[in-house]
Parts: C-alpha cells; structure tokens; sequence
C-alpha cells in the first residue's frame, strides 16, 4: 500500500471526455446567454457582496437606534409597570383562590366511603397479617383470602338487596 501513485501520472489520462449515449441538445436561447454573458464567477460574487454590504449600512442606523433604548423605557412606553404587576399578581391570587374553594365544594359533595364492617375488616386484616408471616410462600394463606371473599360476599349481596 502507498507505494503506486494513486493518480496516473501522464498528459493523457488528465482529460476525462463524457460521451453520453444519446445526443444532448440544449435550446439556442440557453446557449446564447450563455456566451454572451460577460459575468464571471468573481464578478458575480464581488456583486453580491457589494449588495449585501449596501443593505447592512441602511440597517444600521436603525438598529443603533433601537439598541440604544433601554428595556425599561421600552416597558414603561407600553404602560406596564410594577403596578400593573401587583394587579395581575392580585387576580392571579384571586383565580386561584377561587379554585380551590370550588375544589373543596366539589369534594364536600361527593359520597363518604362509610367504614368497613368489623367482620369484613378483620378478615382482610387477618389476610395481610398471613401474608407478611409468610411473605417468601403467599400460597399458603388461602384459608384467609377465602374467608375475605366470603365476607365481601355478603356485604355485596346486602347492597344488591338494599337496591332491589
């Protein structure tokens, strides 16, 4: 590796000419503009640059002008100050005053869970005292988990009837 030339020294092999399969034709309009244009690249460029060099020196007045103002006189030209802060803090208090009382409104509506009866609390009880006791084998409190059902058994059918 590294010991050919990687290009081919030579005065031949310097000029690649294409040769497409099918004749190219470009319209005489495209090919007279293009020969007559007396533009070159740098010309081009030169142009360009003399344009956007034009564009920033209009720009600039303006842009030291707003520079130089300062955001507080930009703030107290538009009529917000402190007190339009307090206001808005003031309302802002207000709003949020006024959702938490409709939130303690909405909750003071809503049903109270009654408490459990003893039997069916004590079997649930009964049930996560097995299951800390034999917390590498859950398997073995069935006895416990059948007794829970039957006791939430019975106050499902108490409030089915209750309904009916």
């Amino acid at each position: 590796m590294g010991a050919g030339q990687s290009v081919p020294s030579g005065g031949d092999s310097a000029k690649h000419v294409f040769s497409a399969a099918a004749p190219i034709n470009y319209s005489p309009e495209l090919l007279d503009s293009l020969q007559s244009s007396a533009e070159t690249n740098s010309t081009r460029a030169k142009t360009l640059d003399l344009h956007i060099a034009q564009r920033a020196a209009a720009k600039a007045p303006s842009l030291l002008e707003l520079s130089s103002v300062s955001p507080k006189d930009l703030i107290a030209s538009v009529g917000l100050g402190q007190q339009s802060d307090d206001d808005h803090k003031a309302a802002t208090t207000q709003k949020v005053q006024a959702e938490i009382d409709r939130l303690k409104k909405e909750l003071g509506q809503r049903k109270v869970l009654k408490e459990l009866p003893k039997d069916v609390d004590k079997a649930r009880n009964d049930v996560v005292a097995c299951l800390r006791l034999n917390d590498r084998r859950p398997l073995d409190c069935w006895k416990e988990v059948e007794a829970f059902k039957r006791e939430v058994k019975k106050l499902e059918d108490e409030f089915v009837s209750r309904l009916l």
